[in-house]
């Protein structure tokens, strides 16, 4: 039997097939395609690549599949949406109801940190704290999971204007990189030099909009390009860590499990694992967008109501 799971994100087409035991038999993903210095896309541009790349990705030969889950918002709250995950929702349910298979309406999040949990190869159970850190968040989350399948996800703060993501991208297009450009800021930080910036947080709340006009300031009164891209890297790997603490502090939870884009990079994993104890990082591989953690998670919540229905509809 197989489990089957979409995602159709800002920028990245992905499908993925895991078998009963959660392990991934099959993981394609495709990055939508920028204009040249563009910063983004607009969501109807994002659709139309998303039907294309799922005409193309799409599993052949699976043939018993089980259950599929998809990413039909962003967040799992009320009020969440963006019209690109209506792409995944709907060929998740074309698939499952023409298999006679269970779907499951899961969020791009769970798609994180589903993917994150595979990523750091060991079993959550209880609650954990997560920081969500891309292009289109910078959130602080409390997660209860039992057996590494999700049961709630709980908003404790986001970023308030622009996110970390966000931060990085604009000013490596502004230093003539692609978008995203968070792989060309990250080898350009290497050979430079880290200035300090003040930054706003607010409770759980970051603030990245006040660095972004002042390293642009700096930049147009000669600063070297090498230490815009150290400077925002730095900047930002001490917002997550003065996160972690308040964050620590405010719930009393321990373990931080830290995934999304933005923690691909070498230089802020570095930065916080030398200042903070108890951290848990995805693989480099399952950190940006994938479906990975939708397919694992599609066969974990199969199996949960297969039990629950076998104990007369008991939790356990």
């Amino acid at each position: 039997m197989y489990f089957l799971g979409i995602d159709t994100s800002c920028y990245t087409t992905s499908v993925a097939v895991a078998d009963a035991q959660g392990n991934i038999l099959l993981d394609r993903r495709s990055p939508l395609c920028v204009p040249e210095q563009a910063r983004g896309l607009r969501q109807s541009e994002m659709v139309f690549q998303h039907i294309k790349n799922l005409s193309e990705l799409f599993p052949q030969g699976y043939t018993q599949i089980k259950a599929v889950a998809a990413s039909t918002a962003p967040r799992p709250a009320e009020g969440s949406y963006m019209p690109v995950f209506r792409v995944a929702e709907s060929f998740g349910k074309a698939a499952a109801y023409s298999a006679g298979a269970a779907f499951y309406a899961l969020s791009h999040q769970h798609a994180h940190i589903g993917a994150a949990m595979l990523g750091a190869n060991q079993l959550l159970d209880g609650n954990f704290l997560a920081l969500h850190v891309s292009g289109g968040t910078t959130d602080v989350l409390q997660v209860k999971a039992k057996e590494n399948l999700i049961q709630s996800i709980q908003m404790l703060g986001k970023s308030s204007d622009i996110t970390a993501g966000q931060l990085i991208d604009r000013i490596g297009v502004t230093l003539g990189h692609a978008f995203p450009a968070g792989a060309a800021v990250s080898a350009l930080a290497a050979g430079g030099e880290a200035a300090h910036l003040n930054f706003t947080i607010q409770g759980l709340n970051a603030s990245f909009s006040g660095v972004e006009t002042e390293v642009r300031r700096r930049l147009q009164q000669g600063m070297r390009p090498e230490d815009a891209a150290a400077t925002i890297l730095l900047c930002v790997a001490k917002v997550l860590n003065r996160l972690i603490i308040r964050a620590r502090q405010q719930t009393g939870i321990e373990r931080v499990l830290l995934f999304g884009g933005v923690m691909r990079s070498e230089w802020i994993r570095d930065y916080l694992q030398k200042k903070q104890r108890g951290l848990i990082f995805s693989g480099i591989d399952y950190a940006s967008d994938n479906a990975c953690g939708l397919a694992a998670q599609a066969a974990l919540h199969y199996f949960y109501e297969k039990e629950r229905a076998d104990n007369g509809g008991d939790n356990y």
